[in-house]
């Protein structure tokens, strides 16, 4: 319709994911978290446990849901479950609420969206994708607490999806480790409960950093 009937001057570009899979319903109430860069997917509901916040992006999501569901049911660890749709979109917002309260010093500071969408909910944050860390690392300093990214560092290489997201260290298994070692880092469970679910989840720890090999 924009370009066509409207004659706008813009472009569009599609991504190609790896995987075809059912796309989840929209949760109510979402739409303007979904332009906005992220909406909450699902709630981890009530627990006076350890709690723990997920963010998926892409085709990781489905890992992220599988892990909420593993810390769940083998530690009794609920988890907010977060889709972003676009860190991208994250980041030039908290650059503009940077902006804003640079130049209105005397205002009490303006907060990013993915501030305003985490405040009030525990725990640390892991986000997950199938970029780079550094896709998700771009929107670290909006997010003042212990902020955990897994991705994609490394070579080029083909092979199954499984074998691939295990080789990088992105599947459910390693997302929950990585929830349950932040949470083991401030001090809400023990380390030996870390070291228990690698055993348990059958995780090399001796093998080479995937962006070496």
């Amino acid at each position: 319709r924009r370009m066509m009937q409207e004659q706008e001057d813009v472009y569009y570009y599609v991504t190609l994911m790896n995987e075809n899979y059912p796309h989840p319903g929209m949760p109510e109430g979402a739409e303007a978290g979904i332009v906005k860069g992220m909406y909450l997917f699902r709630d981890g509901g009530e627990s006076a446990g350890p709690r723990v916040q997920l963010l998926g992006c892409g085709t990781i999501l489905r890992e992220v849901i599988a892990a909420a569901d593993l810390l769940r049911e083998d530690f009794n660890i609920a988890a907010d479950l977060w889709s972003v749709t676009s860190f991208t979109e994250l980041r030039r917002d908290g650059l503009s609420a940077e902006r804003w309260s640079l130049l209105h010093p005397t205002q009490p500071p303006r907060k990013s969206y993915i501030e305003t969408c985490l405040e009030g909910r525990a725990g640390p944050v892991v986000a997950s994708t199938d970029y780079m860390r550094a896709f998700a690392d771009q929107v670290r300093a909006y997010i003042p607490r212990r902020y955990i990214t897994l991705g994609t560092d490394g070579f080029g290489r083909s092979d199954y999806r499984v074998q691939l997201r295990r080789f990088f260290e992105v599947n459910r298994y390693y997302v929950a480790i990585a929830a349950l070692k932040a949470l083991a880092d401030e001090g809400q469970i023990k380390a030996d409960q870390v070291e228990e679910a690698i055993r348990k989840y059958g995780l090399d720890t001796e093998r080479p950093d995937p962006w070496t090999v």
